[in-house]
């Protein structure tokens, strides 16, 4: 059973019970409004004089009433003697067509008001019985015929009613809640959307101030960030996907050198001395290339571990002046600038960070021509340290700063590798920034070209708890 007919079926079971009770209340208290006022009647009657007594010339009880008798009586009166005996006796009703007498047999002992039937059960009485100081006993009673034909039209007015109102609450019902469910039912048809791959659905925009307006908002934040989750999850498989390929292929080419000299050598390929050391010479170039880059790898796989990191405190200033100075012994043909203050220390990798300067004037090294100047600024900015390296060669094409931080990636289509290593550095010092909490990007330096690498490192924080 669905949720709108249940809820349906509910309301209209609450509404008949609530015409039910009504009907039962207004019928009791028409009731007891109606026998009340025959209770003021009979007390009237009571109250105009003493009980009336038996004359010599009136006709024994039950005979017709004398001609001086009213058309009409309210109420029927009786006297009983100790005994039992009815000694006088006036019906209700019409002088030509009595009411049936009160059964007075089945009110002994009885002083008040009280209910009675007649004496052949077709009418009910509400009778007001007194005592009598000769001990006689005066009954008078009222019928109750115009209470029942009352509460029985009452009641069918309110069965009639009642239907009709039944009626029209059931529609009235069905029509609310199947409106109002309606962006329930597309909120169904958005699930089962999503359930069949078309993430790109969301539940229609409902009033914010409604229960279903924010379960609407809500359902659609939730399947954004699942969309967000999916998509980056597949962003996240295709970078494995080309990790693994970009991998092979560059393990690949050392190993076939490798397997080619050595079958060469095998084979008596190279008969000359002269040719077997121009082959070992190869054989341990390509070997340590494939070395290198093998600890690249285990580079980033570490990096990618919990808690890599032996932070303590360093001073900045004191490795990028240390990585500039190596860089000045190695290539003096590109002379390197450093602009920082005496000493600004942070918590850190120092052994880490010395690697990321030193890469980042690899780089600059590798990709710039001779006589290119190269400037490292260290700026501290409070909360956060900021070290900038930037060279005025040629500098990185735009549509290339997106992606010199991706793995294996070379700006260079031709992938010549006299043009660069592997493509594994700035991924090196991406995985390194972000591991101490930090961040890094890559601009042009200028409108003529030149290169900047930033990086933003916190002095304490994520770094502090990724040590523990």
């Amino acid at each position: 059973m669905s949720l709108r007919t249940r809820l349906v079926i509910s309301f209209t079971v609450l509404l008949l019970a609530v015409i039910f009770a009504v009907g039962f209340v207004a019928s009791r208290s028409i009731e007891e409004i109606l026998v009340g006022q025959i209770d003021q009647n009979l007390l009237s009657i009571a109250d105009r004089g003493p009980a009336p007594l038996p004359r010599p010339t009136e006709p024994p009880p039950g005979d017709e009433p004398f001609n001086d008798e009213p058309f009409f009586r309210s109420a029927a009166e009786l006297v009983v003697a100790p005994d039992g005996t009815v000694v006088f006796s006036r019906a209700s009703g019409f002088a030509d067509a009595p009411d049936p007498l009160p059964d007075v047999a089945a009110l002994a002992g009885v002083n008040g008001f009280t209910f009675v039937d007649s004496v052949d059960g077709s009418l009910r009485y509400r009778a007001l019985v007194r005592s009598q100081p000769d001990g006689a006993t005066v009954v008078r009673a009222g019928p109750l015929r115009e209470v029942a034909t009352a509460t029985s039209d009452l009641i069918r007015t309110l069965l009639l009613a009642g239907g009709g109102v039944l009626l029209l609450g059931a529609v009235g019902t069905w029509w609310t809640v199947r409106r109002s469910m309606r962006p329930v039912d597309e909120m169904v048809d958005t699930a089962e959307a999503i359930a069949g791959g078309d993430l790109t659905r969301r539940v229609p925009e409902l009033d914010p101030g409604t229960e279903l307006g924010r379960l609407g908002g809500s359902l659609n934040e939730m399947l954004a960030h699942l969309e967000e989750a999916l998509e980056t999850e597949r962003a996240a498989k295709e970078r494995l996907r080309r990790f693994a390929a970009d991998a092979s292929h560059e393990l690949r080419t050392p190993v076939t050198a490798i397997s080619g000299y050595a079958e060469l050598r095998r084979k008596g390929g190279l008969p000359t001395a002269e040719d077997q050391d121009k082959a070992w010479t190869r054989i341990e170039s390509e070997s340590r290339r494939m070395a290198s880059l093998i600890e690249d790898l285990m580079t980033l796989a570490r990096l990618g571990q919990t808690h890599p990191l032996r932070v303590a405190p360093v001073d900045v200033a004191c490795i990028v002046a240390d990585a500039a100075a190596d860089h000045g012994a190695i290539d003096p043909s590109r002379p390197v600038r450093v602009e920082a203050p005496d000493s600004v220390v942070l918590c850190a990798d120092g052994e880490r960070l010395t690697q990321v300067i030193g890469s980042l004037l690899a780089n600059a090294r590798v990709h710039t021509p001779q006589g290119t100047r190269i400037e490292v600024a260290v700026r501290d900015e409070g909360d956060a340290v900021r070290i900038d390296v930037t060279d005025d060669g040629p500098g990185i094409p735009a549509a290339a700063l997106d992606h010199v931080f991706d793995r294996f990636y070379r700006a260079d289509p031709s992938r010549s590798r006299a043009s660069g290593g592997a493509g594994l550095g700035l991924a090196i010092v991406e995985a390194i920034v972000e591991a101490h909490g930090g961040s890094v990007a890559a601009s042009r330096a200028g409108e003529a070209g030149g290169t900047t690498i930033s990086l933003v490192l916190p002095r304490s924080g994520e770094a502090e708890s990724q040590s523990t």
